[in-house]
């Protein structure tokens, strides 16, 4: 991806021409002054020698500030206060490169924030993040990113530097003395999107008394599905845009595909959700909320699938309106899988966290139930999976993609 870095190599040129340009106009000055006949007290004859010799004792002017030469002497008085001027120009360039210099090897990120402007700032490094990283440099490669992250050994840090060219703070984004540093005043955007619902939110709302101005422009991401509907619920979401990952990828899911497939099966339908975390939940919300006069028998399997039931009982809540079967065990285990009664096609929904077991149940799924409709969840797109699923005839689906394709036009400039 040779254009991601262009927006920091523009910006890095433009500096070098600036600073090239005083350079180039301070020794000027000096080669000038002895050109129109000015000497200087420990080594006279200079206005005298070639144009190379005059230039060589300009240059020296950067290093020892005519340290080694002496006062001006002779020529015109205007020609000595040239050379004056060049005395304590030339090695004042020389001293601030160095500091910079320094700084931008001791913290090179801080030195750039501290004259960011229009920005975007990121809070955490994990998939979620760099989704929305990606996706942001597809519609803005020069857009200027912070990201920020409390783990220095964080898997995408570096990508997020050497390839996504943001611009990494490693610290606590919840640090009032971190977030005064971020220059929120300056900046276009904030997302939160750690790990932890509770932080995102906090210090969106944070965030948001520290910088008024910001509302709207605020992102912040919830995992828990029943926190996402209290939340949703309260004056925090008129400034803030609160979204939930899982949401989006089963609202797509039951749209465009299981809605459709329920329209061609005339009787009503069972539906298996195998691995009732939170992507399973979350389909199985959507479906209660838009296709519930097509269920019969929704059977729920996982390992701690009874808990998670409960849990979702509690906070989400089962329609009485279809009948229900939850069972525990390892989608791997074909005892899991003994003695169920699915008809002959029953629509199966392959979503626990492992991507690798997904596809390695739904093969053996296929096999066993010919005539099922099968759908995988996989966070990643993957040829491997797309070839297999297709040999096998059922559909994986990527919740990477499908989040990255949602991300509102807005959040992206």
């Amino acid at each position: 991806m040779p254009d991601l870095n262009f927006g920091r190599l523009e910006r890095t040129l433009r500096f070098f021409r600036w600073r090239t340009a005083l350079l180039l106009f301070v020794f000027g000055c000096g080669l000038t002054a002895f050109e129109l006949g000015v000497e200087v007290s420990d080594r006279p004859g200079i206005s005298d020698g070639t144009l190379l010799t005059q230039a060589y004792y300009s240059i020296g002017l950067f290093v020892l500030g005519g340290l080694d030469l002496g006062v001006p002497v002779g020529g015109p008085e205007g020609a000595q206060d040239l050379l004056w001027f060049t005395y304590f120009a030339a090695p004042t360039i020389t001293a601030s490169a160095v500091v910079e210099g320094v700084l931008r090897i001791v913290r090179p990120s801080g030195w750039a924030i501290r004259r960011m402007r229009n920005h975007v700032i990121i809070g955490g490094c994990g998939r979620l993040a760099m989704q929305y990283l990606r996706r942001l440099r597809e519609q803005e490669p020069r857009k200027p990113v912070i990201m920020v992250d409390m783990r220095a050994d964080a898997a995408g840090l570096e990508e997020a530097r050497d390839i996504y060219g943001a611009h990494i703070v490693v610290g606590d984004v919840t640090s009032d003395v971190l977030l005064d540093a971020l220059r929120l005043d300056h900046a276009d955007r904030l997302l939160m999107l750690t790990d932890d619902d509770f932080v995102n939110l906090d210090n969106a709302a944070k965030i948001l008394q520290l910088e008024p101005k910001l509302a709207g422009k605020l992102v912040a991401h919830v995992s828990d599905i029943a926190f996402l509907r209290v939340v949703s619920e309260t004056h925090v979401a008129d400034d803030i845009s609160i979204f939930n990952t899982h949401q989006i990828a089963a609202r797509h899911l039951v749209e465009t595909k299981l809605l459709r497939h329920f329209q061609r099966t005339e009787p009503l339908d069972t539906v298996v959700i195998a691995g009732f975390g939170r992507f399973g939940q979350t389909v199985l919300d959507e479906l209660q909320a838009r296709a519930l006069d097509a269920l019969d028998h929704v059977i729920l399997i996982d390992v701690d699938c009874e808990r998670r039931a409960l849990v979702f009982d509690e906070q989400v809540g089962f329609a009485p309106d279809y009948r229900r079967n939850v069972r525990e065990g390892d989608l791997r285990d074909p005892r899991t899988w003994r003695d169920l009664e699915l008809g002959e096609e029953p629509v199966l929904i392959i979503g626990c966290g492992d991507d690798g077991v997904n596809l390695r149940t739904a093969l053996w799924l296929r096999s066993r139930y010919p005539k099922a409709y099968v759908i995988v969840r996989s966070f990643r797109p993957s040829a491997f999976g797309a070839e297999v699923s297709e040999e096998a005839s059922f559909e994986v689906v990527s919740v990477a993609q499908l989040i990255e394709q949602s991300f509102p036009r807005g959040w992206l400039k």
